[in-house]
């Protein structure tokens, strides 16, 4: 086993635990209002820089913390980039180093549906390799629902995954350092008969997607609420709904974690949004990218060439198979825009068909999408 896949398989072991059972009851306080967070006032409600779209509580700051001190215990040589600490910065200021690995942590995704009691929120947290998503966990702690992956390992739901977790992992994991050999105890979780591999619904049961018309699309309406900013935004709901390709329909959860998580397990076909962050979609990513799915930043640099030059529709009569779907270029997790497709199977006797439909959903998406331009998340570190 290659360094880097140790790594992966050692990560995921140790944040399946972490959030599960270290983070959760401080979410799950805070959620319902319990314990040290009976009153309003203990929650901390606090708007970010004066935007009541936007705020942020006490327990994201702990879970924060709490995340960020045990990664930084485990694994010392990382890097650490999360939505608290980045926002006490100015846009655009995190530098990576594209060589070392980095944590990219949210600790409440769907912050509004936390302080409202909608239960789709989430703790979300990824490791990118070589500048790229490898390892994403998703916990929704509150329907008690784990989804995890890797790259090159598949991706899996686990439902009542507190209880399944605390009955494979010994409790003192994190302060005695009892990490199993081999990651046993990340296998005895997948191998949980409540552990299913994503997708839920089989690609090939899903079925082909004749366009857009035919798509269930996840979207949010973001935290800027500028008159040009919701301009933009309602401009493009109008198009998708009654424009020359309208989509079947369109659906705000309020999390992007929850969003693209959807579309791993094959609920939903298309998501979309302009002005996300790294930490609201990197986990979310790799479990969908290991359910079959595809990401495009906001270049849709996932399949150049098939995006720019969309398939033409099949002709009437049978037709020589299609040359192989471009290679996917690598996703810029740092850009702040994404579309991502489900799981698409290839028709019968054209081999990359599949793939070449979802650039082409994205491509016709992206092309109705009106343009907002965000400072990314992150620029490159300035070598010595």
């Amino acid at each position: 086993m290659s360094s880097n896949e140790q790594l992966k398989h050692e990560a995921l072991e140790f944040v399946v635990f972490l959030v599960t059972q270290a983070a959760r009851s401080t979410f799950v306080d805070a959620f319902w209002r319990r314990n040290e967070f009976e009153s309003s006032a203990s929650l901390g409600l606090v708007d970010k820089l004066g935007n009541a779209a936007d705020c942020v509580t006490v327990a994201d700051m702990r879970l924060e913390k709490l995340l960020f001190g045990e990664l930084g215990k485990r694994f010392p040589e990382h890097l650490l980039v999360g939505e608290e600490t980045q926002s006490l910065l100015e846009e655009g200021t995190f530098e990576y180093d594209p060589c070392t690995p980095t944590w990219i942590v949210d600790p409440i995704d769907g912050t509004n549906n936390f302080v409202h009691h909608f239960p789709h929120t989430s703790i979300s947290v990824a490791l990118a390799i070589d500048n790229s998503p490898a390892v994403g966990v998703v916990y929704m702690p509150i329907m008690d629902t784990l989804y995890f992956g890797s790259t090159g390992n598949g991706s899996y739901m686990l439902e009542n995954a507190s209880s399944q977790i605390s009955a494979i992992y010994p409790a003192d994991y994190l302060h005695a350092h009892r990490y199993a050999p081999g990651c046993a105890f990340l296998d005895a979780a997948i191998a949980s008969g409540h552990c299913k591999r994503l997708p839920l619904i089989s690609a090939d049961t899903l079925g082909h997607i004749s366009g857009l018309g035919a798509c269930a699309v996840l979207t949010e309406h973001g935290s800027d609420r500028s008159m040009q900013v919701v301009g933009k935004r309602t401009a493009t709901i109008s198009r998708l709904l009654a424009g020359a390709m309208q989509v079947q329909n369109l659906r705000i959860l309020g999390a992007a974690t929850v969003d693209i998580v959807n579309l791993a397990r094959g609920s939903a076909d298309m998501y979309f949004e302009i002005g996300p962050h790294v930490w609201d979609f990197a986990a979310a990513v790799v479990i969908l990218i290991e359910a079959g799915g595809a990401a495009f930043d906001g270049a849709g640099t996932y399949s150049p060439d098939a995006v720019v030059h969309p398939p033409p529709a099949p002709a009437p009569a049978p037709a020589p198979a299609p040359a192989p779907a471009p290679a996917p270029a690598k996703f810029d997790m740092w850009n702040r825009s994404i579309c991502a497709v489900r799981a698409i199977p290839d028709i019968p006797g054209r081999p990359g068909s599949g793939r070449q439909k979802q650039a082409e959903l994205a491509a016709n998406l992206l092309s109705m999408v009106d343009h907002i331009e965000y400072t990314p998340d992150g620029i490159p570190k300035k070598k010595q």
